[in-house]
């Protein structure tokens, strides 16, 4: 099949939608399909997606863009006699926008988080609550089962974990908002002064210079990593971790990787309960006070002095994200919708 990604990425929603996709789109070319992007004229998009070997094109309007829908579907119509599958991940959709793909493709995918319910042909959410809801599309695949990682996800980390080493990898997606890169510094100083530090900074990061101020007044060891395109590797060199609630939190999960999780948003409670009942993470939902500190201090501290709960919490992580989403939502899809 010829399929069509549409997707963006840019400040305000930072990379998680695009990476996820750019991972599937990985999956489903294994299954013998074509893979077209369509995405918003971003630079960090340009640069991710420059980096696969995928067909695409940037466009100077974010998807569903009330001023720029008629451009849109008149640079989407150009695709219409090529295209048997469009995949749409974004939460700027409604049933209008979903109305005027039908015009122009016989088939529509849909990965959803927040419960949004239309009525496309599939309709993905791999949310653990994903279960309950009654969507109205005509199949769905619903659970963490359907996590979408890379294939390097599928064999996790090869070894047990090391509960002796103290290495605490933090990464807060594609921006910081709040700064909390710099700020668990001096929170790490107090728990230990052996910590290595593994700080991921993402592109849309505009809190670099509080973070290299914060390292040059640190006596941890502290390796700050920028544009980063895979961070296995530095998954795979932490035994710990504090991540934000988006798709990090589940690659982290496969990686068996215990971790304080923090939802910063609405959209990422969900991850961060479910991975939470899982006994994957320790979870916390951002306030802006001083409590939050507190609170960091102490779950970051129970994460690391504890070595049996890192050990069991390392297992469950695994159990809860095996790291086989993407392909079998790639099979299904296959099986759905290939007619060759």
């Amino acid at each position: 099949m010829n399929i069509l990604v549409r997707v963006d990425s840019y400040p305000e929603i930072a990379l998680g939608h695009l990476n996820r996709c750019i991972k599937l789109s990985a999956s489903l070319r294994e299954y013998g399909h074509n893979i077209t992007f369509i995405s918003y004229d971003d630079s960090a998009a340009k640069e991710l997606l420059y980096e696969t070997d995928f067909d695409c094109k940037f466009v100077p309007f974010k998807i569903n863009d009330q001023q720029g829908r008629r451009e849109e579907f008149s640079q989407l119509e150009i695709f219409s006699d090529s295209i048997d599958l469009v995949l749409v991940d974004s939460y700027n959709v409604d049933k209008t926008y979903f109305d005027m793909l039908y015009k122009y493709f016989p088939s529509i995918v849909y990965l959803d988080d927040l419960g949004l319910n239309f009525d496309v042909d599939l309709v993905i959410n791999p949310s653990c609550k994903a279960i309950e809801i009654g969507y109205i599309a005509k199949r769905s695949l619903c659970g963490m089962q359907y996590v979408i990682l890379s294939d390097e996800y599928r064999m996790g980390r090869t070894e047990v974990l090391d509960t002796k080493r103290r290495s605490i990898l933090v990464t807060m997606g594609g921006i910081d908002h709040y700064d909390l890169s710099s700020r668990v510094i001096p929170i790490l100083e107090k728990i230990s002064p052996k910590i290595e530090v593994n700080i991921v900074v993402g592109p849309y990061y505009e809190n670099i210079e509080s973070i290299r101020i914060a390292v040059q007044k640190s006596c941890l060891k502290i390796n700050v990593f920028k544009k980063i395109s895979n961070i296995a590797p530095i998954i795979l060199e932490s035994n710990i971790a504090l991540t934000a609630g988006g798709f990090t939190a589940y690659e982290l999960a496969a990686m068996s990787t215990p971790a304080v999780g923090v939802a910063l948003w609405e959209n990422q409670y969900n991850n961060i309960e479910c991975l939470s009942n899982q006994g994957a993470l320790i979870p916390l939902y951002y306030c802006q006070s001083r409590e939050f500190d507190h609170k960091l201090f102490e779950s970051l501290s129970v994460l690391m002095s504890d070595n049996n709960l890192l050990t069991s919490m390392s297992v469950n992580a695994r159990n809860a994200v095996d790291g086989e989403g993407a392909n079998r939502i790639s099979r299904k899809i296959t099986q759905y919708y290939d007619c060759r």
